[in-house]
């Protein structure tokens, strides 16, 4: 019996769209030998060239436009900086450990005297104050300052200057964390959460608790956060940190989470708010989640 015209020739798309199995039930039972088929490219879809091909830096810098005047100093131990001497305090400040990796540093106060000296604090909250996290030019010489240690910097050969300017890689700032909030409760316990400081890592929260200096990162996560506050939790429920504008709690349940059918009891702790922006110093030092960890700066080496 002769098959109607649309059984003999299955459309590619209906191939497709029915997957192997269903496509072999409706083809034609016999047909001339296929010619060896031929790749088309979808133009809305990427070759296999174009997906393996290396991505951007989203870190990378362009120095270009103070290329030419970017000087590059040396400690004679191996650290670098970069930056444009008595320059507007918008100028770009780099530290490199290694004299290939250069990182921005957030420079949080400037000041200069023609070109007698000048001086620019950068971020390291493992310092309070500006003047021991900070670099300069005063007496006919460039200097780091971290704590109460000052290290003398000076200029690299010119030759030296367009070897590295030419091989090394100029990023955004190394550290990508910041404080997001800090508690404790009246036994010493504290509770520390911090967040990504870039957008792409706005709201990767993580959550210590413990004693100052054993403190525990928690598997928890942010499950509200509005403009009345945040609330983590674990994913059982067993554990909550509540952090409000009016009392944050920790809170603890018995198996079942907060709403425990089989007789769970919540213990509620109210908690003391601790303003990160005055405790820094603590965080980053005694607190224990960052100990050990480079941020990036000067005062990871000197």
């Amino acid at each position: 019996m002769r098959c109607p015209a649309w059984s003999c020739t299955v459309p590619l798309a209906l191939v497709a769209g029915l997957g192997w199995g269903a496509a072999a039930a409706v083809a034609a039972p016999a047909r001339p030998k296929a010619a060896a088929p031929v790749a088309l490219a979808d133009a809305g879809t990427p070759t296999a060239s174009a997906a393996t091909a290396p991505q951007p830096d989203p870190d990378a810098i362009d120095i270009a436009p103070q290329r030419a005047e970017l000087k590059i100093l040396h400690d004679g131990r191996g650290h670098y900086l970069a930056l444009v001497p008595f320059g507007p305090g918008s100028d770009p400040l780099f530290y490199s450990a290694d004299g290939k990796d250069f990182y921005a540093q957030r420079v949080q106060g400037s000041g200069s005297s023609g070109t007698e000296s000048f001086d620019r604090t950068f971020w390291d909250p493992r310092h309070p104050s500006g003047w021991q996290r900070s670099v300069g030019f005063r007496a006919a010489k460039y200097h780091a300052q971290c704590g109460d240690r000052v290290t003398e910097f000076q200029p690299v050969a010119e030759a030296e200057r367009a070897r590295i300017l030419g091989f090394a890689t100029f990023r955004s700032h190394a550290w990508k964390r910041r404080a997001y909030a800090l508690a404790r409760d009246l036994t010493g316990r504290y509770f520390y959460v911090d967040t990504g400081n870039v957008p792409r890592f706005a709201m990767a929260f993580q959550l210590w608790a413990g004693p100052r200096g054993d403190m525990t990162k928690l598997p928890m996560h942010n499950v509200v956060s509005d403009s009345a506050g945040d609330i983590f939790a674990t994913k059982t429920g067993t554990l909550r940190l509540v952090l409000d504008h009016t009392a944050s709690l920790w809170v603890t349940s018995g198996k079942g989470g907060g709403n425990d059918k089989r007789g769970g009891t919540a213990k509620v702790e109210k908690l003391v708010v601790l303003p990160v922006e005055d405790n820094g110093a603590l965080i980053y030092t005694d607190l224990g989640p960052y100990l050990g960890q480079r941020l990036g700066t000067p005062c990871d080496d000197l």
